[in-house]
């Protein structure tokens, strides 16, 4: 049995950073603003105001987005189990995101937060965080193969 690790992360990182890119670009004008904010545990709060693509701001943003989703696959995978079944899957689905709103953003210092609330409504960060979860919840179910 192959590990569904790699796919969890890949599908909601992927999903991450294009609700977070889209949202930016709806909501500011900018999709950079949007991936930009998450530098702000390295550039400040000054990152939030990043309006193009760079290697600093936006290869800092995103990549805090994968290695946070990684944490994450981590959890929601032990979660799962080795064969989970339908109501597993769902409430495991279904609580991971909220958890982990709560702990980004109420046992984990300001500066190490995803820094979304620098650029997005608390609807927004919830969208994102919603589409984080679908992504990885994709990612566990595309390696599924049908036993006939």
């Amino acid at each position: 049995m192959r590990s569904r690790l790699p796919a969890i992360t890949f599908y909601g990182s992927l999903a991450c950073n294009a609700a977070v890119l889209a949202l930016g670009k709806a909501r500011t004008g900018n999709a950079a603003k949007g991936v930009n904010c998450t530098a702000h545990w390295l550039k400040g709060e000054e990152a939030a105001s990043m309006q193009d693509l760079n290697l600093v701001h936006s290869g800092t943003g995103v990549a805090t987005n994968v290695a946070a989703v990684l944490f994450w696959a981590v959890l929601y995978d032990r979660a799962l189990g080795k064969q989970p079944g339908v109501v597993r899957a769902l409430f495991a689905t279904l609580a991971l995101g909220p958890v982990a709103a709560v702990a980004d953003y109420k046992a984990t210092p300001k500066r190490f937060t995803p820094g979304w609330e620098l650029v997005f409504s608390k609807q927004d960060m919830a969208i994102i965080y919603a589409a984080m979860v679908a992504g990885m919840a994709y990612g566990a179910l595309s390696g599924r193969r049908e036993v006939s």
